[in-house]
């Protein structure tokens, strides 16, 4: 099932995520060097943003698979994560991708849905093209970024055994009018120089104005 939400549904759950009871941050891993190699792929497409000189904040953890207080500080939909948001599950997501990624490897999706079970951590550097900074729960915005155009939250990465094909999904909240809130799943493979390259992706939520998941 493919979702919309009310642009006030969806403000309402980064809000409710933000002031979630916290969790150590110190036992969090970090993201490893391969899922960067991925992000920098995926935020390359996004370099048509229609704003001079925007300014884009990327969540300093990842996504995960948990609801409620176990979900921190991930924003939530439905009370749980945006992976896969009520009534669906992850079987019923990996059914829905692989009407489009037909030649989706088995172990792609296992390692995505059992990385996404705990969030890791993201730090810099990160590549993009363009302006952006990390933020986390709780941090006071410096004065250039108190309105950021958009806000990215990403997950992990799930990659098949011999690492050459991978998913990830992107949920960005947009503060511009040309640019869609929207959560997509990517498919990325590495080409024969060893590069990522998106051989797919599948718009699985959408903000919309006409109506709102309950």
């Amino acid at each position: 099932m493919k979702h919309q939400l009310s642009c006030f549904a969806a403000f309402l759950m980064v809000i409710l995520g933000a002031i979630s009871p916290p969790v150590r941050a110190q036992n969090r891993r970090d993201a490893s060097p391969d899922e960067y190699r991925v992000y920098e792929a995926v935020f390359d497409l996004m370099d048509h943003i229609p704003k001079k000189d925007p300014h884009v904040t990327i969540f300093n953890v990842t996504l995960n698979s948990k609801c409620g207080e176990d979900a921190y500080p991930s924003p939530l939909a439905n009370g749980c994560t945006f992976l896969w948001m009520k009534p669906d599950t992850a079987n019923s997501v990996k059914r829905l991708l692989r009407e489009d990624w037909a030649d989706m490897e088995n172990s792609t999706w296992s390692d995505f849905e059992g990385e996404n079970a705990a969030s890791v951590n993201l730090h810099e550097p990160i590549s993009t093209p363009w302006k952006h900074k990390l933020i986390g729960a709780g941090d006071e915005p410096s004065k250039d970024w108190e309105s950021p155009d958009l806000t990215i939250f990403i997950s992990r990465v799930g990659f098949n055994q011999k690492k050459t094909e991978a998913v990830v999904y992107v949920l960005v909240f947009s503060y511009i009018d040309q640019v869609a809130t929207a959560g997509d799943y990517f498919l990325l493979r590495k080409d024969k120089a060893g590069h990522w390259e998106t051989s797919g992706r599948v718009t699985y939520f959408s903000k919309g104005n006409d109506q709102s998941q309950q």
